[in-house]
């Protein structure tokens, strides 16, 4: 199992989310963070650029649901210019969910074949905008 945190700006947050939901990777938290990447030292002038961005923190079973969503934030987040982000993977020991007290890969919703989900088909269609 493996933990995949990134750094990304905002903007690339929903179609991440889209392309990891089509992966049947549902489990993401998300962090508003502030911070200077690619900065040799910080000084006086470079504290006043700081940015504001996205954290994401994923956890997956497996080395395909790991490449999945590197390849979503990859795809989503990636610019021609300096400021991407950077997203890295740790690994992780034991996973346990809380209501239902299953652990490892039966607590993650992805690794069940079964699994019929839509939670993250539901949050998209309440952030649309409504039309008038």
């Amino acid at each position: 199992m493996y933990l995949i945190t990134a750094i990304i700006d905002s903007e690339c947050l929903v179609d991440i989310l889209k392309d990891l939901s089509t992966s049947k990777i549902e489990g993401v938290t998300l962090s508003q963070v502030t911070g200077k990447g690619g900065t040799v030292g910080i000084t006086n002038e470079s504290v006043i650029n700081i940015d504001a961005h996205t954290k994401l923190d994923i956890v997956v079973s497996n080395d395909y649901f790991k490449e999945l969503a590197k390849e979503a934030i990859r795809v989503n987040a990636r610019k021609a210019e300096k400021g991407s982000g950077k997203m890295w993977v740790t690994p992780v020991l034991e996973v346990e969910r809380i209501r239902t007290g299953e652990t490892n890969e039966d607590a993650l919703s992805h690794s069940s074949i079964e699994n019929t989900s839509v939670h993250a088909d539901n949050y998209f269609e309440s952030t649309d905008t409504p039309s008038s």
